[in-house]
């Protein structure tokens, strides 16, 4: 995301828009996990959402032309499984990280 922002202060912006979009309960961003914190810090997070209805609504692709996509419903899977152990996290009373 901040390879295609060039101005000045986009990194603190784009950071705080991703505090707000965690707090209201939408999205988060994780981190990769690497023993190594270089390793962590060079790597560009993932963006979890918490609803998969935020990434179905954005499609534009009818229900039999999202089961059809084998690709599309794998990053569906995948985001359910995300969203629910998010949301998980969340019920006991842990946040993921943010940034």
């Amino acid at each position: 995301m901040l390879g295609r922002l060039q101005d000045a202060g986009n990194a603190t912006t784009l950071a705080h828009c991703l505090d707000l979009l965690g707090g209201a309960g939408m999205l988060t961003a994780l981190q990769k996990y690497a023993g190594k914190a270089v390793r962590q810090r060079g790597s560009s997070p993932k963006l979890q959402v918490f609803n998969t209805a935020l990434m179905t609504a954005q499609s534009g692709l009818s229900p039999g032309e999202a089961r059809a996509d084998t690709e599309y419903r794998g990053r569906l899977v995948e985001s359910a499984v995300g969203a629910h152990l998010a949301n998980a996290a969340a019920a006991r009373g842990r946040s993921w990280p943010s940034r």
